[in-house]
């Protein structure tokens, strides 16, 4: 256990990071830019670690689950970076980062874990805080604005995110941590190009610089680390626990993202990402 929560904590401090670096680039490179740059330089670590790591027999089903969590990073994870170029990178980070409720919830309907009262009430915390820093209440706000669109898009993702967390246990547990990792990330990176390439042709043209990767690579380095921790960590404990403590990293993205991007919040809107890291932060506690 002790071994899962060490490694659960990489993972969160990794997110944060991730999360953090990503945002910055895509306000640089464009979601779609930065989203692909980042998938292509994250390839090249995992590449390099196959040639020490990958040593698993490779069996179909656990290998068809992996590709459809690599099929799903690749869609969310531009529409995330998207939240965060031109919505409110604090809120969005945050609400994006709730996955770990999905996580506990899934858990407990496919792999037959329990939720305590402790655990269900910080869900229920979690909730109200989401639902309050999406809404922009102010006296010129006008009913159909209420809720950030990048906001909602921002929940899509976390869901997303859930799924894939929660289910890549069983890839995880058939054919071992880095095989998924290495799997999913590669049919991540093979749809980015497919998907991403389109829309950076049809954008603004862009000059490269070698310089531009700077943010794409400590993305990917975060990235990668937070992933292989993260599946590592479910080799040792359940997801009701690894995914709380790993996803209770919004705490220190959104300190971080504040004052990095100086973006106003309303009162609300400040008491509901409060809301959001008192109810991470608690679900963390309590599932260990």
């Amino acid at each position: 256990m002790f071994g899962a929560i060490i490694l659960s904590l990489v993972a969160n401090l990794s997110f944060a990071g991730n999360d953090l670096f990503g945002a910055i680039g895509s306000r640089k490179l464009g979601a779609a830019r930065m989203s692909l740059y980042a998938y292509l330089c994250g390839f090249v670590l995992y590449i390099v670690s196959a040639i020490f790591l990958f040593r698993g027999e490779i069996t179909l089903k656990p290998f068809l689950v992996s590709v459809v969590i690599g099929i799903l990073f690749a869609v969310s994870y531009p529409l995330f970076l998207y939240t965060l170029e031109k919505g409110n990178a604090t809120i969005n980070g945050v609400i994006a980062g709730i996955f770990p409720i999905w996580v506990v919830l899934l858990s407990l309907i496919f792999f037959d874990e329990t939720l305590s009262l402790q655990q269900a009430i910080s869900v229920v915390i979690i909730f109200v805080g989401v639902i309050l820093s999406t809404l922009h209440l102010t006296k010129k706000t006008r009913w159909h604005n209420i809720f950030s669109r990048y906001a909602l898009l921002a929940l899509v993702v976390s869901i997303v995110w859930g799924i894939n967390f929660t289910f890549v246990r069983y890839p995880v547990e058939q054919i071992g941590w880095f095989e998924t990792s290495f799997i999913y990330q590669t049919v991540a990176v093979i749809f980015s190009v497919i998907l991403l390439t389109p829309i950076i042709r049809r954008s603004k043209p862009h000059k490269f610089e070698t310089s531009q990767l700077k943010d794409p690579a400590l993305n990917a380095l975060t990235g990668f680390m937070g992933g292989l921790s993260y599946n590592f960590a479910l080799t040792l404990a359940n997801s009701s626990i690894v995914a709380p403590i790993a996803g209770s990293y919004p705490g220190i993205y959104a300190v971080a993202s504040y004052y990095v991007f100086k973006e106003t919040l309303t009162k609300i809107q400040i008491t509901g990402v409060v809301l959001v890291l008192i109810g991470v932060i608690a679900l963390s506690i309590f599932s260990l």
